[in-house]
């Protein structure tokens, strides 16, 4: 007998299928047909399901109407001996909001990481199983139709929302400016942003800035940018009281009601943030406990013997289950058998994959998403440069501890050799001088870079993960835009040293000293820039500096000779940067030196007629004259290709890490 129903009417003349309609979203409060409720139909059938993501017309634009479902199938997740997730089966449906609850180490994180494939695997770390997004399996390169915003708030601490959803549409879609304006202002409305649109992020406990709860919704504009069909957050309401948290998650409910598929995990939620899951999953020790409906919840807990008490929510109820572990156990037991008695909902049913995965509507649909994604690397490096620009000037912190440094450094040196002379006690001063001003250059450089770049490292990550930029864009935008500042503090450091000390006056001399130490300078920013591309951590960055720079130091010119360093530490030489600037620097000085005084009555003449008698004889005497090696050519060959050799580095290195996916 035909259902009165037209909507059920499909299931009965087809009771081996469930169609989920992605492309209707006109009923049931904006929500795809058969995909707003879950039929008592396949309660008793175990089914597959068929994935209709509606009407694509190939000639048009996208249509932002598409909807994708995600789904896993028996996904495992091993590190050693430890299992993490075990044997996960599910499917996140569009137009709906699917929490994930369990109590901490249930594998929550890991599993989002998952299912979007940021997980490392290989040797003692295996991930196994599948996914899939509509009706094709799921693919690194699809990532751009996946949203996912962490748990911490990965933005620029020295950028504005505004500045920051910009960027993401400017590097990621390439629209023009006055659009890019548009859609920002748009998004900033639709997540209540506006009215702090220009205040910066802040550092927590550091530089005021955003709220919690601005900065999540923050950091969920910057990936709404692209139009994501599948949109993870990982604990969004970490850190934010209930009011927040509640208006948070309805918010999230509305992005879902325009066809988003939205999964999040949440640790305890309140009574009002429960109020707006639309299905629920919970995880223990790595295993599902239930994935469902969240209006089905309590029934079925109650079908296997776990009512709620009154004076309990659901969800704390929920918790308090899963942490103990005998309970827990027994329920994901009921839950599997559940599941082997033919009891699927659209949660736990497989979606039947293409039979021509190329042909599929989801392929062709994903193929113009990601060419929507076409973007000139011009616009991308124009804005990684401008972004860093505006990062260091309201980067007050910065700017002052560097020019005090620089300004400090200068003035105790600058006193303590003050007008050094030109008598024989010159030399040592000099000499001495010099090279207190290559080493500086090298150290305050390196550890510059190290401070500057680790507030922003894990913000590199994030973009590359989304695909906004190049290794290569991020690296020549950031290094063109730090230059500057530390150049002009660099001439101001030059300024004090070289006229308070007294040293040899003219203006060709003068360049010459600050090019030197400029060109000192950004070799000392390559080697800090690798070292923070390749550590993850500061202190362990910081700590490997010192066993950098102080062999080159050593070899540096002014404590060992270079007999002293032949044969096993010459080539120690050849990599000093800390050498070739100071051999260069001391050539400049006493090369110009026409003649040294000696006081023969303090000396007498015998003294007098054995010291060098001009900065050549100084030069000569030190062996910056008389080695090949020493001569002014090969020491700037060598800082030149320092120079370009550690920048390549730095991108093949910044390529490498940006590859990488955490474990």
């Amino acid at each position: 007998m035909a259902s009165a129903d037209p909507e059920n009417r499909v299931f009965e003349e087809n009771p081996s299928r469930l169609s989920i309609d992605a492309g209707d979203t006109t009923q049931n409060g904006g929500l795809p047909r058969a995909r707003s409720r879950h039929t008592s139909f396949l309660l008793n059938n175990n089914s597959t399901v068929d994935f209709n993501p509606g009407p694509l017309n190939m000639m048009s634009s996208v249509p932002d109407a598409f909807s994708l479902p995600l789904s896993w199938w028996n996904l495992s997740y091993r590190v050693g001996d430890v299992q993490i997730l075990d044997g996960l089966t599910g499917t996140a449906l569009p137009g709906r909001c699917l929490a994930i609850m369990g109590s901490s180490g249930a594998g929550k994180t890991t599993f989002l990481n998952a299912i979007c494939d940021r997980l490392a695997s290989g040797g003692a770390i295996k991930l196994s199983g599948s996914r899939q997004l509509g009706d094709i399996k799921y693919e690194r390169r699809f990532r751009k139709a996946l949203g996912f915003v962490t748990q911490d708030d990965i933005l620029s601490p020295m950028g504005t929302p505004y500045d920051a959803i910009w960027f993401a549409l400017r590097t990621r879609r390439g629209t023009d400016r006055v659009e890019t304006h548009e859609r920002v202002m748009e998004l900033l409305e639709t997540l209540r942003l506006t009215h702090c649109k220009d205040t910066i992020v802040g550092i927590p406990g550091l530089v005021t800035g955003l709220s919690g709860g601005e900065r999540k919704r923050c950091s969920i504009g910057v990936e709404l940018v692209s139009d994501p069909k599948v949109l993870l957050l990982d604990e969004p309401t970490s850190g934010l009281d209930s009011v927040t948290s509640a208006k948070l998650v309805k918010q999230l409910r509305e992005l879902a009601r325009v066809g988003r598929t939205i999964i999040y995990t949440i640790h305890q939620p309140t009574a009002e943030v429960l109020s707006s899951f639309d299905d629920l999953m919970l995880l223990t020790g790595g295993r599902c406990a239930y994935h469902g409906t969240m209006a089905d919840s309590l029934d079925y807990f109650e079908s296997i013997g776990f009512k709620c008490p009154e004076h309990y929510t659901a969800g704390d109820y929920f918790m308090k289950l899963l942490q103990d572990e005998r309970t827990s156990h027994v329920i994901v037991e009921r839950w599997e058998q559940h599941l082997k008695k033919g009891k699927r909902t659209p949660h736990t049913t497989s979606i039947r994959l293409a039979v021509n995965p190329n042909e599929s509507t989801t392929a062709k649909f994903l193929k113009l998403y990601i060419k929507k994604f076409g973007r000139s690397s011009l616009i991308q490096l124009n804005e990684v440069f401008f972004r860093r620009v505006k990062e260091i000037m309201r980067d007050r912190l910065f700017i002052i501890s560097l020019g005090m440094q620089e300004l400090f450094f200068s003035i105790i040196v600058g006193l303590i050799f003050l007008h050094i002379g030109k008598d024989i006690e010159s030399i040592q001063d000099r000499t001495g001088l010099l090279f207190m001003v290559v080493v500086n250059r090298a150290f305050s450089s390196v550890f510059t870079i190290l401070n500057s770049f680790y507030k922003v490292r894990p913000v590199f990550m994030r973009e590359q993960n989304a695909g906004a930029y190049s290794p290569l864009v991020y690296f020549v935008g950031t290094m063109t835009a730090q230059s500057p500042p530390m150049i002009f503090f660099c001439l101001l450091e030059c300024i004090i040293i070289y006229f308070l000390a007294g040293l040899y006056i003219s203006a060709g001399a003068f360049f010459l000293y600050f090019f030197i130490n400029v060109l000192l300078q950004e070799v000392g920013v390559g080697v800090g820039f690798l070292l923070s591309a390749c550590f993850e951590s500061i202190t362990v960055a910081s700590s490997i500096v010192p066993l950098i720079l102080v062999p080159l130091n050593a070899a540096g010119g002014l404590f060992a000779s270079v007999d002293r360093l032949r044969p096993y530490w010459y080539e120690l030489e050849k990599l000093s940067f800390i050498r070739h600037g100071f051999i260069l620097l001391m050539r400049s000085e006493f090369k110009r030196l026409d003649h040294i005084d000696c006081n023969v009555q303090k000396y007498g003449e015998l003294f007098c007629l054995n010291q060098p008698h001009n900065g050549k004889d100084v030069l000569m005497n030190i062996g910056f004259d008389s080695d090949p090696q020493s001569k002014s050519l090969y020491m700037w060959l060598s800082l030149i290709i320092l120079w370009v050799l550690l920048r390549i580095f730095c991108v093949i290195a910044l390529t490498v890490v940006s590859r990488q996916k955490s474990s």
